[in-house]
């Protein structure tokens, strides 16, 4: 018997799965919420790179998928 793709879908990727709801306040706010499914762990984030951090940490944490992206940072530049 084949197996449903959409049940495929779920299993291969339940570990990233998440429900993102941003509150109102214009086209350049990005606060709202983040849910991971499979945790029920819901966390407020207050901008993109917030939002960014928390999906990455999550995805750490479950391993899944392995990560492909690297966190960096640039000192500031001196001050003239």
């Amino acid at each position: 018997m084949a197996e449903n793709p959409k049940n495929a879908w779920s299993r291969r990727n339940s570990s990233a799965d998440f429900v993102i709801r941003f509150y109102p306040g214009g086209a350049a706010n990005y606060r709202g919420k983040i849910e991971h499914v499979q945790s029920g762990q819901v966390q407020q984030f207050c901008d993109f790179t917030e939002m960014m951090l928390l999906i990455q940490e999550k995805l750490d944490q479950t391993g899944f998928p392995q990560s492909d992206t690297e966190m960096r940072s640039w000192p500031d530049s001196p001050s003239k």
